[in-house]
Formats: structure tokens, sequence, C-alpha cells
């Protein structure tokens, strides 16, 4: 029995009789390792959501976040007052930033509407336009929210604005 116990406790390991295995094995090791860091920190996440800021009505005004990073972005609506079922013309600008506006999606906040989104068109020196027109909506008054999707890299940034029409 002395003997079984020297040879499990004194034997010699794998590693000692095979140095390849013990390379193959430290190799296997750090390629884990590689992909677990990888998948936990460099997988891209969702988009930012930026801060609403409730105090501007794009309706009335020209409206204004910093963006994350450095920059702002300027968002206008025209003709004001917004008219439901009439030609509504868009400006975004975004300085100070590598940043791209790509498009602005309109959802109703207080009735759910039908998928509305318009695909911005650069026109040079951080300047975005489109036009669109919103749809009538049963009820008097509607609060909307017009959500601008910029890309900068690989990161994605959602810009939201409120504004309300009346019918």
């Amino acid at each position: 029995m002395n003997a079984a116990i020297e040879t499990l406790v004194f034997a010699p390991r794998a590693s000692d009789r095979c140095p390849l295995c013990a390379l193959v094995g430290a190799l296997a090791a750090a390629l884990a390792l590689a992909i677990l860091a990888k998948t936990l920190f460099l997988v891209p996440r969702g988009p930012t959501l930026l801060a609403l800021d409730e105090t501007c009505s794009i309706s009335s005004e020209t409206c204004s976040m910093p963006l994350p990073g450095g920059g702002r972005l300027e968002f206008a609506l025209g003709p004001r007052p917004v008219r439901l079922l009439s030609p509504l013309k868009l400006e975004i600008r975004v300085s100070g930033s590598n940043a791209r506006a790509l498009e602005v999606d309109f959802t109703g906040v207080n009735t759910p509407m039908a998928f509305n989104r318009a695909y911005l068109i650069p026109s040079g020196n951080g300047v975005y336009g489109a036009q669109t027109g919103l749809p009538v909506c049963a009820t008097g008054r509607m609060v909307w929210q017009a959500t601008v999707l910029l890309e900068n890299g690989e990161r994605q940034m959602l810009a939201p604005f409120r504004f309300e029409t009346e019918h």
C-alpha cells in the first residue's frame, strides 16, 4: 500500500514527461482567456440612449444636446407650427464630432402610431436633411417623439426630442 501512495505522490507529472503537452495546454488556456475577454469587453453593445431635454420642443424652436465624447447635435423642424398631413422639413446639424446622422424615427407618445421613419441625406459640413409628413391621429392633441439615430464608428446613439401637434 505504501508503494501505491508513493507512486501517486511522487509520480512524474505529464508536463515533466512531455514539454510539448505543457506548451499546448498553456496556449489553450491563453486562447480560452482571450475569447472570454473579447466576449465580455469587446462585443458591441446596443445603442446609447441620450437624455431627453423636456424643456425644448422642436415644434417651436431648434433644440440641441451634447454628444458623448464631445460635440453637439442640433435639430430643427419646419414649417412652424408643425401641421399634420403637410410636408415637414427636417434639418440636423452635428458639430464637433465625427458622428453621422442616419435617420429620424417618429412615434406617438400618448397614442401608438404606425412606423414612420425619415432617412437623412447629408448635405455637407455635418448638416443632414429630409422631408417627411406626419399622419392624422384621432385625438385632438398629439405628443410625438422624434428620435435621431446617429452613428459614430461602431457606436450608435439615439437622441430623443419631443413636440406636440393639434388636430
